[in-house]
């Protein structure tokens, strides 16, 4: 029985290395956008974009069988991260 718990949980730490290496990969990005931002002089918040982010994931969790409460948070925290990195970027001196 321990063997099956052992197993299942080797499979839940690989699961939780792809999706922070897919973080990772998320936050190159956002630094691209927020230095394409920076150079013109875009605000680093775009609300029509966040309510189409926000709306198309929370179908997809929906479709995932994945809580709405627990998808908006996640999306939220996400949100949050990303916005702080470019206002960093939008902050530096060039």
């Amino acid at each position: 029985m321990n063997q099956q718990l052992d197993d299942l949980r080797k499979q839940i730490d690989v699961l939780d290395e792809k999706i922070l290496i897919s973080i990772a990969k998320r936050v190159n990005i956002v630094r691209k956008i927020g230095k394409y931002k920076k150079e013109r002089k875009l605000s680093v918040f775009d609300k029509k974009r966040w309510d189409q982010i926000l709306k198309s994931n929370l179908e997809k969790g929906r479709k995932l069988n994945l809580s709405e409460e627990f998808i908006k948070n996640l999306l939220n925290l996400i949100h949050k991260y990303s916005l702080d990195i470019q206002e960093k970027i939008n902050n530096e001196h060039d």
